[in-house]
């Protein structure tokens, strides 16, 4: 019996909130965060990274947006750097005004702390990023997404450069925050 009760009430709960999908929820003022695993692959190396992906970003205006990204780098036996977190901030362009479905790309500059294997001095990195990707907007509080990412820089010490060129795929569920009302 109490199967059957929450069944029921799931599946109504489904349909309240696919019914509110109609409503355009990207607008200026939208606040969009998340948190995910992050799957990264070097360009220069037979290397595969992990990260921890936390994203924050605001809606300037329905098409532009100002964006945080920071990755947690976890560690694994196959990698040459024991340490490599890092921070972006910058701008996404975004390309769907009328629909639910927005694709976006933009460009961040940012900062790592890398250290090799076997060292003991974390090393600050300059960074540049280009991202891609789209948002889903479900409905008003979430969305889906999908996050493409080109990363360049090089760890500087006193070892040989170490390039931190990689190709990063980060993807799930996001939450949605309307800070100012509609006009």
């Amino acid at each position: 019996m109490v199967k059957k009760v929450l069944v029921i009430v799931f599946v109504f709960c489904g349909m309240n909130l696919f019914s509110q999908t109609s409503d355009i929820v990207v607008k200026e003022g939208l606040l969009r965060f998340q948190g995910t695993i992050g799957m990264g692959k070097s360009t220069d190396r037979n290397e595969n990274n992990i990260f921890l992906h936390g994203n924050l970003e605001y809606f300037i205006h329905s098409f532009l947006t100002t964006r945080g990204d920071t990755y947690f780098f976890l560690e694994n036996e196959e990698n040459s750097l024991d340490v490599n977190h890092q921070l972006f901030a910058g701008m996404a362009y975004h390309f769907s005004k009328k629909s639910n479905f927005v694709p976006y790309i933009g460009i961040q500059p940012g900062l790592a702390a890398t250290r090799y294997n076997g060292t003991t001095k974390t090393e600050t990195t300059p960074l540049v990023s280009a991202v891609a990707g789209f948002n889903y907007f479900a409905a008003k509080w979430f969305h889906l997404f999908i996050d493409a990412r080109f990363v360049s820089g090089k760890h500087l010490s006193n070892l040989p450069p170490y390039p931190i060129n990689e190709i990063r795929l980060s993807f799930g569920l996001g939450f949605n925050i309307v800070t100012k009302k509609n006009k």
